[in-house]
């Protein structure tokens, strides 16, 4: 993973778009149900409880 800094804090900026923030952004509350469904990952930056690490800017297992 890449080094978060205060100027980038998503640790995969390619990989943006399917991150809770930019899908909430989006409104897409179908796919949020599905990755959300069964939490084992919470972002640091904004708290989002997720299934998979891929899906938040700065993953911390739960």
């Amino acid at each position: 993973m890449k080094k978060v800094t205060p100027e980038q804090p998503c640790n995969d900026i390619e990989l943006h778009t399917g991150h809770m923030c930019e899908l909430e952004s989006q409104q897409e509350w179908e796919i949020i149900r599905q990755i959300a469904d069964n939490p084992k990952v919470r972002c640091e930056n904004c708290g989002a409880e997720v299934n998979s690490a891929r899906n938040v800017c700065m993953p911390t297992e739960i």
